[in-house]
Protein backbone atom coordinates (compact mmCIF):
# COMPACT_ATOMS: atom_id res chain seq x y z
CA UNK A 1 0.00 0.00 0.00
CA UNK A 2 1.52 3.54 -0.91
CA UNK A 3 0.85 5.17 2.48
CA UNK A 4 1.74 9.20 2.60
CA UNK A 5 1.40 11.81 5.78
CA UNK A 6 0.68 15.10 4.60
CA UNK A 7 -0.62 18.11 6.19
CA UNK A 8 -4.56 18.96 6.53
CA UNK A 9 -5.61 20.89 4.05
CA UNK A 10 -8.44 22.50 5.80
CA UNK A 11 -10.15 24.79 2.65
CA UNK A 12 -11.17 21.60 0.97
CA UNK A 13 -10.81 18.82 3.61
CA UNK A 14 -12.07 20.35 6.79
CA UNK A 15 -15.26 18.38 6.80
CA UNK A 16 -13.26 15.01 6.73
CA UNK A 17 -11.52 16.34 10.13
CA UNK A 18 -14.79 16.90 11.46
CA UNK A 19 -16.14 13.20 10.75
CA UNK A 20 -13.04 11.63 11.88
CA UNK A 21 -13.24 13.69 15.11
CA UNK A 22 -16.77 13.00 15.67
CA UNK A 23 -16.34 8.83 15.51
CA UNK A 24 -12.83 9.26 17.33
CA UNK A 25 -15.12 11.08 20.11
CA UNK A 26 -17.96 8.19 19.98
CA UNK A 27 -14.95 5.27 19.89
CA UNK A 28 -13.43 7.12 23.60
CA UNK A 29 -16.94 7.26 24.77
CA UNK A 30 -19.40 5.81 23.42
CA UNK A 31 -21.91 8.64 22.78
CA UNK A 32 -21.73 12.05 20.97
CA UNK A 33 -22.76 14.28 23.99
CA UNK A 34 -19.56 16.51 24.73
CA UNK A 35 -18.34 16.53 20.70
CA UNK A 36 -19.92 20.13 19.77
CA UNK A 37 -18.37 21.44 22.80
CA UNK A 38 -14.74 19.62 22.33
CA UNK A 39 -15.02 20.91 18.69
CA UNK A 40 -15.43 24.52 19.70
CA UNK A 41 -13.01 27.37 17.77
CA UNK A 42 -11.15 23.47 15.86
CA UNK A 43 -11.87 25.02 12.55
CA UNK A 44 -9.44 28.07 13.89
CA UNK A 45 -7.05 25.99 15.72
CA UNK A 46 -6.01 24.19 12.87
CA UNK A 47 -5.86 27.27 10.53
CA UNK A 48 -3.34 28.71 12.97
CA UNK A 49 -1.23 25.75 13.63
CA UNK A 50 -0.98 23.37 10.32
CA UNK A 51 2.04 25.82 9.24
CA UNK A 52 3.63 26.02 12.70
CA UNK A 53 6.98 24.62 13.31
CA UNK A 54 6.33 22.50 16.31
CA UNK A 55 2.54 21.38 15.34
CA UNK A 56 1.44 18.78 13.18
CA UNK A 57 -2.21 17.86 12.05
CA UNK A 58 -1.54 15.67 9.55
CA UNK A 59 -3.58 13.39 6.82
CA UNK A 60 -2.69 9.85 6.26
CA UNK A 61 -3.31 8.41 2.87
CA UNK A 62 -3.76 5.24 0.94
CA UNK A 63 -3.38 6.58 -2.95
CA UNK A 64 -5.54 9.55 -2.96
CA UNK A 65 -7.88 8.27 -0.33
CA UNK A 66 -7.77 10.09 2.77
CA UNK A 67 -7.73 7.00 5.85
CA UNK A 68 -7.16 8.55 9.18
CA UNK A 69 -5.96 11.66 10.96
CA UNK A 70 -3.25 13.02 13.59
CA UNK A 71 -2.64 15.77 15.28
CA UNK A 72 0.23 16.50 17.59
CA UNK A 73 2.60 18.84 18.90
CA UNK A 74 6.54 18.57 20.02
CA UNK A 75 6.11 20.12 23.01
CA UNK A 76 4.62 19.50 26.16
CA UNK A 77 4.44 20.95 30.01
CA UNK A 78 7.41 18.55 30.20
CA UNK A 79 11.18 19.06 29.11
CA UNK A 80 11.99 17.30 25.51
CA UNK A 81 8.18 15.89 25.81
CA UNK A 82 5.56 15.94 22.40
CA UNK A 83 2.28 15.56 23.27
CA UNK A 84 -0.43 13.37 20.92
CA UNK A 85 -3.56 14.61 20.60
CA UNK A 86 -5.40 12.55 18.07
CA UNK A 87 -4.18 9.29 16.25
CA UNK A 88 -7.05 8.51 14.37
CA UNK A 89 -7.45 5.70 11.81
CA UNK A 90 -10.93 5.40 9.38
CA UNK A 91 -13.00 2.39 10.46
CA UNK A 92 -12.28 0.20 7.13
CA UNK A 93 -8.80 0.56 7.83
CA UNK A 94 -9.23 -0.96 11.13
CA UNK A 95 -6.65 -3.95 12.25
CA UNK A 96 -4.94 -3.71 8.94
CA UNK A 97 -1.58 -2.20 10.54
CA UNK A 98 -2.36 1.74 10.11
CA UNK A 99 -2.31 2.51 13.10
CA UNK A 100 1.37 1.00 13.76
CA UNK A 101 2.23 3.02 10.74
CA UNK A 102 0.87 6.26 11.59
CA UNK A 103 2.33 5.42 15.29
CA UNK A 104 5.91 5.68 14.09
CA UNK A 105 5.54 8.42 11.55
CA UNK A 106 4.58 10.38 15.08
CA UNK A 107 7.27 8.98 16.78
CA UNK A 108 10.22 9.38 14.19
CA UNK A 109 9.14 12.79 14.05
CA UNK A 110 9.17 13.40 17.59
CA UNK A 111 12.45 11.94 18.25
CA UNK A 112 14.04 14.61 14.86
CA UNK A 113 12.40 17.26 17.17
CA UNK A 114 14.16 16.34 19.87
CA UNK A 115 11.81 14.51 21.81
CA UNK A 116 12.90 11.60 24.25
CA UNK A 117 9.30 10.52 25.53
CA UNK A 118 5.85 11.65 24.83
CA UNK A 119 2.51 12.12 26.53
CA UNK A 120 -1.21 11.56 25.57
CA UNK A 121 -4.94 11.47 27.21
CA UNK A 122 -7.05 8.32 26.59
CA UNK A 123 -10.84 7.49 27.56
CA UNK A 124 -10.63 4.05 30.14
CA UNK A 125 -13.46 2.69 28.22
CA UNK A 126 -11.44 2.81 24.64
CA UNK A 127 -10.14 -0.54 24.87
CA UNK A 128 -8.78 -0.61 21.68
CA UNK A 129 -6.65 2.55 21.64
CA UNK A 130 -5.73 1.66 25.26
CA UNK A 131 -4.11 -1.43 23.96
CA UNK A 132 -2.57 -0.16 20.77
CA UNK A 133 -0.90 2.29 22.60
CA UNK A 134 0.10 -0.89 25.46
CA UNK A 135 1.52 -3.25 22.69
CA UNK A 136 3.38 0.10 21.29
CA UNK A 137 5.61 0.58 24.64
CA UNK A 138 2.94 3.54 26.19
CA UNK A 139 2.43 3.29 29.94
CA UNK A 140 -0.43 4.75 32.00
CA UNK A 141 0.63 7.84 34.04
CA UNK A 142 -2.39 9.10 36.01
CA UNK A 143 -5.41 9.79 36.01
CA UNK A 144 -6.48 12.83 34.41
CA UNK A 145 -7.68 15.23 37.29
CA UNK A 146 -9.56 17.40 34.55
CA UNK A 147 -11.80 14.87 33.55
CA UNK A 148 -12.89 11.53 35.17
CA UNK A 149 -12.96 9.45 32.25
CA UNK A 150 -9.18 9.64 30.79
CA UNK A 151 -5.68 8.79 31.91
CA UNK A 152 -2.71 10.18 31.06
CA UNK A 153 0.28 7.47 29.39
CA UNK A 154 3.97 7.90 28.80
CA UNK A 155 6.08 6.91 25.86
CA UNK A 156 9.66 6.57 26.18
CA UNK A 157 11.01 7.30 22.46
CA UNK A 158 13.97 5.10 21.50
CA UNK A 159 17.01 7.31 20.06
Amino acid sequence: MDIKFEPIDVDNNFSRCLEFRRDAHFCSFDTYAGFEESIANYETQIRQRVNETNWYYMHMLCGDEIIGQLEFRTFSSFAETGYVHLLYIAPKFRGLGMAGLAQSFIIQTLIASGCKSAMLLVSRTNKRAINHYKRFGWEYVKPNPKDKLTDFYRCQLCL
